[in-house]
């Protein structure tokens, strides 16, 4: 976030890259594509939806934190996972549901 003015010009793979290198983020097996019953959004669309749920949950200063409690919630393999379809619920629903901690009936 404090980077973004500089980063917002270089490609969406070489800040994935450096991403992954600062958070030691191990490989893994994330399809979540595979057999889907809907259209995959792009990563403009599912970036617009964390970052209004970062500015509407974090407080002031805090908004980096913000983003890494969300990436590491339950909500965030919820949204990913686009065979269930939860990405398209409505935001505030979304919302909501990681203040609580689980999907809201």
């Amino acid at each position: 976030m404090k980077d973004a003015e500089v980063s917002h010009c270089l490609s969406f793979e070489q800040v994935r890259d450096e991403i992954i290198d600062i958070y030691g983020i191990k490989p893994g097996d994330f399809d979540t594509i595979t057999n889907c019953r809907y259209t995959i959004p792009g990563f403009m669309d599912i970036g617009r939806l964390y970052s209004i749920m970062i500015e509407d949950c974090a407080k002031s200063g805090e908004e980096v934190n913000e983003m890494i409690k969300i990436f590491k919630s339950f909500i965030s393999d919820e949204i990913s996972n686009f065979k269930t379809g939860v990405y398209y619920q409505n935001p505030d629903y979304l919302e909501w549901s990681y203040r609580e901690g689980q999907l809201l009936d």
